[in-house]
């Protein structure tokens, strides 16, 4: 009997292990200063992903010069709600020279500089560790330089938890897709041994500088040659990290939530078609070139969609617009690989572009995101979803009093209503039928 009692507790035991996914979802939040994105904190559902990274517009070299407080602390309240997540910050991206990274790398005594300041930062800021976005790390001879810095700056996280009594702090990092620029950029098999997670940039690996259609991120090499493109693929640059000594549970396979667009040159609309420049800019984005996933939604409405069969992604076309991206289908299709190869899960880049409020593909909210949330078998126990504002619209009206003086101030574009600011809390208050406010005399008149 007590044998028997104790292997159903072992099979109990067993399942309940089987059915916790051990995949990582690292989504990125894209805090930007841009007036055409309005997306905050408060619009992100803190029971979709495992951690989340939040990236800015930052440009100063030193982290302790950066003044975002209260996004930091609006970003890691998500944390009440889901005690399992993890948020890191992003240092770098796109729009950081070579020559910065170079100059912070160079010697002992930067590294160590940038190390001393980023870890109280982190800790202050309520963050649970540091995404490096060093995008470009082999040029000016600074690839040995590079796994130096991510070498040393885990050590002083480790010797910081030891100190604290703390968890250590994460350290992840941005790694390129590109073969030439993995070749020249990394000590693959070194700099691995120091990190918890790399998230290889499987995007854009087409683009307007090819002069001719062809997908964003597609999963397999296609039957169009040209060039590089063996090599630009998913399925072929993950594997090349993993066969170059990158642990594969420690790899991650970057999700983009965009699509790139052309316009056509001729009537040719397949892949390979030749372009003559990026496609229109989307109302969202308001980028050329680049459509969010709900810009997308909103172009296939009128569009002619097809799928690349070989590269497992699809494309549309609408009169001389073309965009390749990702749907729910292909997003599954690319998360079974993933699973297949034993990645250790995947990168979502970002939250921002995927349709958050459910308004643009009639998918429900976040389609992508929790496609592939359930694709990877990945539950958050005990999150509590919040009870969200619809849009970012409402989040900032319900904001507008943090950093006013306690008092009464008129309403924007209706007359009846004002605000009464009580101490940062934001109460929108409605003057009697017939009446308006007046600042005049801070009161409702006729």
């Amino acid at each position: 009997m007590e044998k028997a009692l104790l292997l159903t507790v072992s099979l109990v035991f067993l399942l309940h292990v089987s059915l916790v996914s051990s995949y990582s979802l690292l989504c990125y939040y894209l805090q930007t200063s841009k007036p055409s994105i309005k997306f905050y904190p408060e619009n992100i559902d803190p029971c979709l992903c495992t951690h989340l990274i939040y990236s800015n517009s930052n440009t100063t070299k030193d982290i302790s010069d950066w003044k975002d407080d209260d996004m930091y602390k609006r970003f890691n309240d998500l944390k009440k709600k889901n005690k399992n997540l993890k948020t890191l910050l992003c240092y770098g991206g796109w729009t950081d020279g070579v020559q910065r990274f170079a100059i912070i790398a160079a010697t002992k005594e930067s590294r160590k500089s940038i190390s001393a300041s980023v870890v109280p930062f982190l800790r202050k800021h309520g963050f649970d560790g540091l995404d490096l976005d060093w995008r470009y790390p082999g040029f000016r001879g600074s690839k040995h330089h590079f796994t130096l810095l991510i070498k040393e700056m885990m050590e002083a996280f480790k010797a910081e938890a030891q100190t604290s009594g703390k968890a250590r702090l994460l350290l992840t990092a941005t790694v390129a897709a590109d073969k030439i620029v993995v070749d020249a950029g990394y000590e693959i098999a070194e700099v691995s041994k120091y990190l918890d997670f790399m998230s290889v940039m499987t995007q854009h690996f087409n683009g307007i500088w090819n002069q001719f259609t062809g997908h964003n991120s597609p999963l397999y090499k296609g039957s169009v040659k040209h060039g590089q493109s063996i090599y630009s693929n998913v399925d072929y640059i993950l594997k090349y990290w993993r066969d170059k000594g990158a642990p594969a549970e420690k790899l991650l396979v970057t999700f983009p939530t965009f699509g790139n667009s052309y316009t056509l040159k001729t009537s040719k609309t397949g892949v390979g078609a030749p372009v003559s420049k990026s496609g229109e800019p989307g109302p969202y984005s308001g980028r050329r070139g680049f459509m969010a996933y709900r810009e997308v939604c909103t172009f296939l409405k009128t569009a002619t969609k097809q799928m690349i069969e070989d590269q497992k992604v699809p494309y549309a076309v609408k009169g001389d617009q073309w965009v390749g991206y990702d749907d729910p289908e292909s997003f599954k299709t690319k998360a079974e690989w993933l699973k297949e190869n034993k990645f250790g899960g995947a990168t979502l880049w970002a939250l921002d572009l995927d349709d958050s409020s459910g308004t643009h593909c009639n998918q429900g909210t976040y389609p992508l995101t929790k496609t592939l949330k359930t694709a990877l078998g990945i539950t958050t126990p005990g999150c509590k979803p919040s009870s969200f504002l619809t849009t970012p619209e409402e989040v900032e009206l319900r904001r507008w009093c943090h950093d006013k003086p306690s008092g009464l101030y008129p309403f924007p574009n209706a007359a009846e209503k004002y605000y009464n600011c009580v101490h940062g809390k934001t109460i929108i208050m409605t003057c009697p039928a017939g009446l308006d406010y007046q600042d005049s005399c801070h009161c409702c008149d006729s």
